[in-house]
């Protein structure tokens, strides 16, 4: 049970699950987790649940046990879509899609991120291009994902035609006048950039 917002650690935690679950608690909205009532209005609220080995309720749950590599392993965070239907109808106000973006980035940082899954490699190569231009180019960073991922890619050339037919795609690099200024940002926010 809850006390004073602290909660016991399951047995046999480990110190560096111990690190990671209160490094979650110490960001903007981690320590929200230990007021969830496990309702399960976040996972009746997302439309990609089915799709996830632990539905935000579990997940939460799991942090609270400190099965953090159980957590950073999931494919849970990667499958939000930032649709904020979880943040919108939480009775507890908890901020569940900024958790979301937090442990995807935790799993990136830890060398966690689930492999089979597509997302974190699209998520190293769009923090990467922010870094270096300021903004993203669609082209260059679906090529990059292209190589990576490439017969995912070829299901996709209809759509990259389409966008190159009315003229919706730029191949070179969208540049703000000064890419140092989100890179500095980035960086304060303890971002994953390779």
């Amino acid at each position: 049970m809850l006390n004073n917002n602290v909660e016991k650690p399951a047995a046999g935690s480990t110190q560096r699950a111990l690190q990671w679950q209160q490094r979650l608690y110490e960001t903007a909205g981690g320590k929200e987790i230990l007021g969830c009532i496990q309702c399960g209005t976040c996972s009746a609220s997302c439309p990609l649940t089915d799709q996830m080995d632990h539905a935000p309720r579990e997940l939460f749950a799991l942090v609270r046990d400190a099965a953090m590599e159980e957590v950073l392993r999931s494919n849970t965070p990667w499958f939000c879509v930032s649709c904020y239907q979880c943040m919108v109808r939480c009775p507890r106000e908890i901020p569940v899609t900024d958790i979301m973006y937090v442990l995807k980035q935790m799993a990136v940082e830890s060398g966690m991120a689930p492999r089979a899954h597509k997302m974190p490699g699209l998520y190293n190569i769009f923090n990467r291009d922010v870094a270096r231009y300021g903004k993203i180019t669609g082209s260059i960073l679906m090529g990059r994902y292209g190589l990576r991922h490439p017969v995912d890619m070829a299901s996709k050339m209809g759509t990259g035609l389409q966008l190159l037919k009315t003229r919706r795609f730029d191949f070179t690099p969208q540049k703000m006048v000064d890419p140092r200024k989100i890179a500095a940002l980035l960086k304060r926010k303890s971002m994953q950039i390779k």
